[in-house]
């Protein structure tokens, strides 16, 4: 009982967590763009691609949170596709594999997918390219709550439209997170 009032005192009388949590990874081409329903990933190789993993999103294992921004960046000049980004609770066992048809959530993983992000057409400037999604834009914000034994997000990177790099390239997501503090002690 006095863990519980504890709790609705430390909820009602202290401002949510802001965080900003990076995510990066070196994006394989292999000499083509991906296609429009592509997966996005660091590895072509069979069964080793690996989802975009945003460690410490919650503040506690089976913690809640808010995604109000996702910003994604590249090195790339002049790219111009969108990407969807689909935001899982657990690893997902879905195609993970770069530039693999997306063919997701599958069954077996709704009962941790939280919903997909769709980010804006990539704006070029200079030597890079980037995209942001905020509230009223791409679904945002979205509520998620983590698996009981996680604080984990797992992440999806799906291109909407056919990508215009050919090399190996270095991508980065950044998401702004409101960290609700629920969740295991």
């Amino acid at each position: 009982m006095l863990k519980t009032i504890i709790r609705l005192l430390r909820e009602k009388l202290f401002l949510p967590t802001i965080v900003t949590r990076v995510v990066e990874k070196a994006i394989e081409a292999n000499g083509s763009a991906h296609a429009a329903g592509d997966i996005i990933s660091e590895t072509d190789t069979a069964g080793k691609g690996t989802p975009w993993i945003i460690q410490n999103a919650a503040k506690k294992k089976g913690g809640s949170g808010i995604i109000h921004k996702l910003q994604l960046v590249t090195e790339v000049e002049s790219q111009t596709f969108r990407t969807a980004i689909q935001v899982y609770t657990k690893y997902p066992n879905c195609e993970l594999d770069d530039n693999a048809a997306a063919a997701s959530p599958v069954a077996g993983d709704e009962d941790f997918f939280e919903d997909e992000i769709l980010l804006p057409a990539m704006i070029s400037r200079g030597d890079g390219s980037y995209s942001v999604a905020t509230p009223g834009i791409g679904n945002l914000p979205l509520a998620f709550t983590c698996d009981p034994d996680s604080r984990d997000l797992y992440l999806v990177m799906i291109a909407v439209d056919a990508t215009g790099f050919t090399a190996t390239e270095r991508m980065i997501l950044k998401a702004k997170i409101e960290q609700v503090d629920t969740g295991a002690d």
